[in-house]
């Protein structure tokens, strides 16, 4: 029997809360499996209080924060937050990590750093499990820990940090894009870190965070991808872009895309950021969202899926675009096209 692919979907925190219960109501309406809150403190309403609202207001639909860090809560604050949410929704939930981004940058300062990931997440662990860790010097435990299994993941990016899941975690999130080149890439440093805790990559959770846009056309699809596209073709101009075989050219970055808030991936005014990233030839845009993700018609998407899911691709978590409005195209569509096309393909 074929493997079925696991999606789930990023939820924005941007919307009042009726409005999200009555999207992750929507999510899980429509066939996901589960839904990923994002987790930025001065863009979205609180990460776990809606968790635990979605828990009550769901019945199958696995949760998680999208993605928490070590700095803007304690860590001993997030294993409480994560510990009561599951006991809302036994079995249903696990913990995602990462160094932060927005959620550092809006208050201005560094993501966290490896070392500090290191130690967060062996906390965090620690705690779930129901052991006591050394507070400087003061000993403390979760005396409420369940003893039920909560999976933490780390999100990860670059090399270093994907090694590092690998070696640490009980599974990892990873923000790489999604063609062949980077999909083995990306196996092979997970393995590498694997390697130095004595596991295999099997016996890790793997989710491929995958950036999302669907229209009628490919071209609307990619005007929408615009700001997201460009952002990572600048931000990981160097590393990512040579993994992905783009060639972007020698071209300046006018002073408008810094003066984009929070910046261009996370733009309040999305019609704003894609006419500032107009610099950026449409062809190279295309090549940019090839690499990322899912952009184009559903039609196409579908079948994209169904060809990482020959790589090994089986745990997606969709990553639309804007974040200050609500995931429907993906909701539509997805309903409509994408999982009845999956399912004739034995994929779901």
């Amino acid at each position: 029997m074929t493997e079925p692919v696991r999606i789930s979907l990023r939820v924005p925190g941007t919307s009042t809360m009726p409005e999200l219960m009555a999207i992750i109501k929507r999510i899980e309406a429509a066939g996901f499996d589960g839904a990923g809150i994002l987790d930025s403190q001065l863009l979205a309403r609180d990460t776990y209080v809606i968790l635990g609202q979605a828990a009550a207001n769901t019945t199958r639909l696995g949760l998680f924060p999208a993605v928490s860090n070590p700095f803007s809560r304690h860590p001993s604050v997030l294993a409480s937050s994560i510990q009561t949410v599951e006991e809302m929704a036994p079995g249903r939930v696990k913990f995602v990590i990462g160094t932060g981004y927005t959620s550092a940058s809006t208050i201005g300062r560094k993501p966290a750093t490896l070392s500090e990931m290191r130690v967060c997440v062996g906390n965090i662990k620690a705690l779930l499990a129901g052991q006591t860790v050394d507070w400087n010097g003061t000993p403390g435990k979760l005396d409420y820990a369940s003893g039920r299994n909560i999976p933490v993941l780390m999100a990860a990016t670059g090399p270093k940090a994907i090694e590092l899941a690998g070696e640490i975690a009980d599974g990892v999130l990873l923000l790489v894009g999604f063609n062949r080149c980077l999909v083995d890439w990306s196996l092979t440093h997970l393995e590498r870190g694997a390697r130095r805790a004595g596991r295999r990559v099997e016996d890790l959770e793997v989710m491929w965070a995958v950036r999302t846009g669907m229209a009628e056309t490919t071209a609307a699809a990619r005007r929408h991808a615009r700001p997201t596209a460009v952002h990572w073709g600048i931000r990981w101009e160097g590393e990512w872009v040579k993994r992905a075989s783009i060639q972007i050219p020698k071209i300046k970055v006018p002073d408008a895309v810094s003066k984009i808030y929070p910046d261009l991936s996370h733009a309040q005014d999305w019609e704003e950021a894609i006419a500032v990233t107009s610099f950026m030839p449409d062809d190279v845009v295309g090549e940019l969202c090839d690499a990322l993700g899912l952009v184009g018609t559903p039609e196409y998407c579908a079948d994209r899926i169904a060809e990482m899911a020959k790589l090994g691709a089986r745990n997606l978590y969709l990553m639309p675009f804007e974040t200050f409005a609500p995931p429907e195209p993906e909701i539509t569509a997805f309903r409509d096209i994408v999982f009845p096309r999956l399912r004739a393909a034995g994929l779901r």
